[in-house]
């Protein structure tokens, strides 16, 4: 059952909300179809004077990624709310569903000034999204309001809504991830494949110098990519060109290769297996890292994007054929392959630079150095 609210009529923008108050402001909690989101909220980059902005500037390749999810994805599609200020709003202006009531009609006015906080690539996406598919308008966004007339402590509220969020880590998003053919293919191989079973972290955003893990979920995920798009990756969310299944059995031919080429990674498995203290194993692998940068996500990056760069250049298909010109590469901290000056991916510390700059010379060079003479 629906519950009408009765509004008396009056000038201006009515809108359903919820009040709030978070500190010293006022706020309202709005559920808007996307259609009165675009008639009514604009967007930061529409705002023609620059100097009353309290937003970044649009990044137009982030909008689009959006686009595209929304598109890809009509009918699962989310996105978070939007949060606005308004510059004004009188106690008359809230009209409450019953007295005392915090849940009623808001009425904003026709010369508010509002602004976008966070949001704007969303609102930009919806728009573009709805002029594709008009179906779109008729979802609901939320939309968070807070009641702000002073120009600086907007852009304040901008810069602390950015302060302290804190990024999912790539290997904990890929493994939730359950849309995105190369994540899913990505978390089987972990799974499953003998090199790989045990090894891999798949929450941390990183491996450290004496984690008993040896890979991260989000190498894995990517070396998958590089091997089946090349060390160039494009950017947002994974093209789908490609079953899971088909990606599986990509990924395994590649970890394959590497399991035959290196066997350090069997040796150092069967050592942590062994092994139940927790302190032993780290010691374990801090000494397997100071001998060779294989047991590293970034160098993983490496080896599948050169096995890529090789056989595309070779004509090959069978990547088990760079498992001997593997195998005879120097991947100690100090090689001179990765050393070189031109190069850079390995320096003083030892320690492979994740750098795109670096990853890509270092691909570069390896799949130079393991081509089908």
């Amino acid at each position: 059952m629906t519950t009408e609210l009765s509004t008396p009529a009056r000038p201006g923008i009515h809108l359903y909300a919820l009040k709030g108050q978070q500190g010293d402001r006022q706020m309202y909690l709005l559920l808007v179809t996307n259609h009165e989101l675009l008639r009514n909220f604009a967007a930061e980059a529409e705002i023609s004077d620059g100097t009353e902005r309290v937003q970044r500037d649009l990044d137009k390749r982030h909008y689009t990624d959006i686009v595209n999810y929304i598109i890809e994805n009509p009918a699962e599609y989310l996105l978070g709310a939007m949060t606005y200020a308004i510059d004004t709003v009188e106690d008359t202006d809230f009209i409450p569903a019953g007295p005392g009531s915090n849940i009623g009609t808001l009425v904003l006015p026709t010369n508010a000034r509002l602004r976008c906080l966070d949001g704007q690539h969303r609102r930009s996406a919806i728009a573009e999204a709805v002029r594709q598919n008009e179906d779109v308008g008729d979802d609901f966004s939320a939309v968070v309001l807070y009641v702000e007339d002073d120009f600086m402590k907007r852009r304040q509220m901008f810069s602390d809504m950015n302060a302290t969020p804190k990024v999912v880590s790539k290997a904990l998003n890929i493994t939730f991830d359950s849309r995105d053919p190369y994540a899913r293919a990505a978390q089987s191989l972990a799974e499953t494949h003998p090199l790989l079973k045990d090894v891999v972290e798949t929450r941390k955003a990183r491996i450290t110098t004496t984690d008993a893990k040896i890979f991260s979920l989000a190498g894995v995920f990517d070396g998958l990519k590089r091997f089946d798009l090349g060390m160039v990756l494009p950017r947002g969310r994974s093209p789908k060109t490609k079953t899971e299944d088909e990606l599986v059995t990509i990924g395994t031919t590649l970890f394959d290769t590497i399991d035959a080429a290196f066997p350090e990674f069997t040796n150092v498995k069967n050592e942590l297996a062994e092994l139940e203290d927790p302190k032993e194993k780290a010691e374990i692998m801090k000494a397997a890292r100071r001998r060779t940068i294989l047991f590293s996500t970034t160098t993983l990056r490496v080896i599948a994007g050169a096995l890529h760069e090789a056989m595309k250049v070779d004509g090959e298909t069978d990547p088990s054929r760079y498992v001997s010109p593997l195998s005879k590469i120097d991947f100690a901290p100090t090689s001179k392959l990765f050393t070189a000056e031109d190069v850079g991916f390995v320096s003083g510390t030892g320690t492979p630079s994740a750098r795109n700059q670096e990853v890509f010379a270092a691909t570069k060079a390896l799949a130079n150095a393991i081509r089908l003479r």
